[in-house]
């Protein structure tokens, strides 16, 4: 293969000095790590060695870097030449960098574009210039297969009125376009060589603060912030651990799917979990004993099948949201202040000294004042403790005052009768305080409609705090409590007691945070140390809206107040082509989303989506198997036959077993996406993505917002193909008028 460009040779020459390089460190770190010893401050450099060494025979080898930056310093116009790479990579007798790391200072250049006034900041300052050349690689076997310069921009101009008026101007580099165009396997990819500018100044954010990225289908928030993990554990590992990280996922199969990226990455030991499968384990000691947690699957039947109880639907929905709410937050807090208020019998503290007759005295005020201002930072047992220990020390002053005065000295054996009568007056005095349970208290402030409506905030509907409370009392009673009491269970014991993990995690990456509710959130900002927090998501994609997000506003404005939260978007797709993403959009845009969440696509494209009808269910079975064999043949790898529900997926499994080799049926107890053809629901598909995708039955979908959102995200799903079934006759109100431009109807 011949590279037409005028570099090639020079380029090559470089590269096969760097491979000949790296075979010389490979011969060295094989004997070093060859050396046995006992000593452990040689075994975990021995360590670092042996990874070294792995990641030079698996991958440095054949693929030692990606890209090329030439910077011209202003200060010493001197022009360093950095080529940067997966991993820096150093020879050990010179200390020469072959390789740059693309988590290092300098490489950030490589990602913010070409510019005449570029910078990149180190330990000593900022370091100013100009970006003289910004050259990608794409290397295969130690041999380069094609340079690309810069980023070639493709731009449409366009007459008024043009159906995709919402695309201005798209672009996309040549370097990009052959990366997007790779079929896809079971696993998510990392994306260092193509980390685009916008999704570079999310990756290098500062670490002391919440960030909070709405990212549109396609936008790579995940593996945006996976990097960032990345990036954060190499430039900061003198004070943050990457085993004290955490990536909560929606759930097992989606961690599965992310499983390779991070030790691709370098990090090994990052913790990963579903919010429920993490918190259930606090929350469990709380429960009275026979208590057991709901099966979370089983509410998606309620809110995804058809022909449901629609007041089942409306109670669960109203105490769903309102347990994972802000409201519900508040009303923990106020519980708090209630119990001062209330149940606190704050009275003088008075004693007698028998020798003199002398009458001590702190007055309620005062231990009230102390009680609910001076310690009212702490949680409650803490603020019993802290009180106990200040009025011991008040009690003590006031004493030793008095016999200095009176010229009183206390023998040992004095001071012994002393303290152990004040010990007797503070256990007395305290023990009128209330011992609260956390889950006796969490159950009688959920269930009791006058005290609940007492604590919510008044903008909470009276017939709202019915529905929580009676409901709640009716699961209560079976001794069940549900995945949407653990997190407001767990803040109230950080009221009560104390969360004994707080700090427990250097930093945490939230994905798909739509999902999770306000309340689960800000329960995991409390686990955070300095709430460092990487919180990915996307409105548009909230399918669970019955007890998810809402608005990014309950985050930046509600949970993420002191350090505020930086807000960043991702509207740039990078996933499916433009014609698949301009079809998708169509469905958002009849129930009205903001336009901040609407998707622009990179300037790739492809087939149009195909609409195909069929007249029997024996035809539909028949026609998708064909469709299933004709993208096989076309070469794509993953392709994902998806139902609105999962007792669909059952049937589509049975019928097409026979006529499709090796098709996995998938289900929210699937831990494991296995690639090539599976049969799945729609909510199950979000955050995976298929070289083609074929919706079955799309005339299920309804004109309600959910099944928009649903809709959307299984339409977004596919980097190539999109091809959609459904009955003779019968549509989808959210396709029925499509133009014909966006999409191809077979009738």
């Amino acid at each position: 293969m011949t590279i037409r460009h005028p570099d090639y040779e020079q380029e090559q020459k470089r590269l096969d000095e760097t491979v000949s390089a790296i075979e010389r460190e490979i011969e060295i770190l094989r004997e070093e790590v060859r050396e046995v010893t006992d000593d452990y401050v040689k075994q975990v450099v021995g360590y670092k060695k042996a990874k070294e060494l792995r990641y030079l025979e698996d991958q440095g080898k054949d693929k030692p870097y990606f890209g090329r930056v030439d910077f011209l310093k202003d200060e010493t116009y001197e022009l360093d030449i950095v080529y940067i790479g997966k991993r820096g990579i150093v020879r050990s007798d010179t200390f020469d960098a072959l390789v740059v790391d693309w988590r290092a200072p300098i490489a950030s250049l490589y990602y913010s574009g070409e510019s005449k006034d570029a910078f990149y900041r180190t330990d000593k300052g900022i370091v100013r210039g100009e970006v003289r050349l910004k050259r990608n690689f794409a290397i295969e076997k130690g041999k380069i297969t094609g340079i690309y310069d810069g980023a070639v921009k493709e731009t449409i101009r366009r007459g008024i009125g043009h159906p995709d008026e919402f695309l201005e101007e798209g672009y996309i580099d040549e370097f990009l376009a052959a990366n997007l165009n790779q079929t896809n396997d079971s696993r998510l990819k990392d994306i260092v060589a193509t980390i685009q500018s916008e999704q570079n100044d999310i990756i290098r954010a500062d670490k002391d603060r919440p960030i909070v990225v709405q990212g549109v289908a396609g936008s790579g928030k995940t593996t945006i912030a996976l990097h960032r993990l990345s990036y954060l554990i190499y430039n900061y590992q003198d004070t943050m651990m990457s085993k004290k990280f955490m990536v909560f996922a929606p759930n097992r199969l989606f961690l599965n799917y992310i499983s390779d990226v991070l030790p691709e990455l370098g990090v090994d030991d990052v913790q990963q979990a579903t919010f429920l499968d993490w918190a259930a384990k606090l929350a469990k000691p709380l429960l009275p004993k026979g208590w057991r947690i709901t099966d979370p699957q089983k509410l998606l039947r309620l809110f995804f099948e058809e022909g449901q109880d629609l007041r089942e639907r409306e109670i669960t929905q109203r105490r769903l949201r309102f347990k994972g709410s802000l409201a519900c937050k508040t009303a923990l807090d106020n519980y708090l202040r209630y119990l001062a208020e209330q149940e606190i019998p704050f009275k003088t503290l008075s004693f007698v000294y028998s020798r003199t007759q002398q009458v001590f005295s702190i007055s309620k005020e005062t231990i009230r004042e102390l009680f609910t201002t001076v310690f009212g930072h702490l949680p409650y047992r803490k603020r019993l403790e802290a009180l106990r220990k200040h009025l011991k020390q008040e009690m003590n002053k006031q004493l030793f005052a008095h016999l200095r005065e009176m010229r009183i000295d206390l023998d040992k054996q004095g001071l012994t009768r002393f303290e152990r009568m004040m010990e007797q007056i503070l256990e007395k005095y305290l023990s009128s305080f209330p011992q609260v349970d956390v889950f006796a208290a969490y159950r009688k402030l959920i269930t009791d409609e006058t005290l609940l409506r007492r604590l919510a905030p008044d903008d909470v509907e009276d017939s709202v705090i019915a529905d929580v409370c009676q409901s709640s009392e009716a699961l209560f009673a079976n001794e069940r409590i549900e995945p949407e009491d653990v997190a407001p269970l767990l803040y109230l014991r950080h009221l009560v007691d104390g969360l004994e993990q707080a700090g427990q995690f250097d930093h945490t990456v939230v994905d798909e945070a739509q999902d999770l509710s306000a309340l689960e959130i800000a329960v995991i900002a409390l686990v955070t140390k300095r709430q460092s927090l990487t919180v990915v998501g996307d409105i548009a994609q909230g399918i669970h809206g019955y007890r998810g997000l809402q608005t990014w506003d309950e985050l930046t404005g509600g949970v993420f107040v002191q350090p505020p939260a930086a807000y960043y978007t991702l509207a740039q797709s990078y996933r499916s082509t433009i014609e698949i993403m301009r079809c998708a959009n169509e469905v958002l845009r009849r129930i009205r989303l903001p336009e901040s969440v609407m998707a622009r696509p990179v300037l790739r494209h492809g087939e149009m989506p195909k609409m195909l009808s069929y007249a029997a269910p024996a035809e539909k079975w028949e026609q998708t198997a064909r469709l299933v064999r004709e993208l096989q043949e076309e070469g794509f790898q993953t392709v994902a036959i998806v139902t609105k529900t999962a007792e669909e997926s059952k049937q589509a499994h049975k019928a097409l077993r026979g006529a499709i080799s090796e098709l996995v049926l998938l289900g929210s107890k699937d831990s494991r996406y296995p690639g090539g053809v599976t049969v799945m629901p729609a909510y199950l598909t979000k955050g995976l993505q298929f070289d083609a995708v074929i919706l079955l039955d799309v005339e299920r979908y309804t004109d309600s917002e959910w099944d928009a959102k649903l809709l959307y995200v299984a339409m977004t799903r596919p980097v190539h193909r999109l091809l959609i079934l459904h009955e003779a006759g019968r549509i989808s109100p959210l396709l029925c008028d499509v133009p014909d431009e966006l999409l191809s109807v077979t009738l």
